[in-house]
């Protein structure tokens, strides 16, 4: 098997996974207590600035979204994630989870305006998005373990309406978080998960799986999009 960064490379990385998930759960306690444990007033005497709590609804819905996200990220790379994760991976992701957990918390968390209809529409997209994801990473994980699909490439299910529906559903997914905290400025975070994902993830995966499935994963390619489609007429069938 030719190697292609961490893709083509398996192992259970528990150090790596455990680091992550650590600095993971710290990042939500934080938030959490930034939130709804009256962590914003002892922070704005910490450092001198002001940072009154907001919307107690809205705070609350932060809270519960950065909760179940981090449930989520933790069945993934603990049952779903086969390849080895590097330690340079686990420190950006690391990094990355404390930045968008205390940004939205603080963003969200400070935002007096009562939740409306901005508020209901992000979280529509936060669940779908999150169904996605998760939905599509455990019935691969389910199709992967039956001895007739060993080296095959899988193709059906919410794979045959985009050719990375996980990384779709988490694009929904943050762009519907973001929403919820009722701050333009949270819009950042989904924009540059999908610059990153276009430009870094997506052609790295590619390259990866038209390696190890040849023409198989060509074909696939070519019927189907790298994020979202609307039509099954040509669908790739297993």
């Amino acid at each position: 098997m030719s190697r292609i960064s961490s893709y083509g490379e398996y192992s259970k990385s528990l150090a790596q996974k455990s680091f992550l998930t650590i600095n993971h759960l710290a990042a939500v306690g934080l938030a959490a207590w930034l939130m709804v444990a009256g962590g914003l007033r002892t922070a704005s005497g910490w450092f001198g600035i002001s940072l009154h709590p907001g919307d107690p609804a809205r705070r609350i819905l932060l809270t519960g979204c950065s909760v179940v996200y981090f449930g989520r990220v933790c069945i993934t790379c603990f049952s779903f994630l086969k390849r080895r994760m590097g330690w340079p991976e686990a420190g950006i992701i690391s990094i990355w989870v404390y930045v968008v957990h205390l940004g939205f918390a603080l963003l969200g968390g400070t935002n007096t305006a009562s939740i409306g209809v901005v508020t209901f529409v992000g979280f529509v997209l936060y669940t779908v998005g999150s169904y996605l994801n998760t939905a599509s990473e455990y019935s691969r994980h389910l199709w992967k373990q039956q001895p007739e699909n060993q080296g095959k490439l899988h193709t059906s299910g919410l794979f045959r309406y985009s050719m990375h529906i996980n990384y779709f559903g988490d694009e929904v997914l943050f762009a519907g978080f973001a929403m919820i905290t009722g701050s333009v400025w949270a819009l950042l975070v989904p924009a540059l998960m999908a610059v990153s994902f276009v430009g870094i993830n997506i052609p790295m995966l590619d390259d990866y799986l038209k390696n190890r499935y040849g023409s198989e994963f060509v074909v696939y390619a070519k019927q189907t999009k790298r994020f979202f489609r609307t039509s099954t007429r040509n669908e790739t069938r297993c």
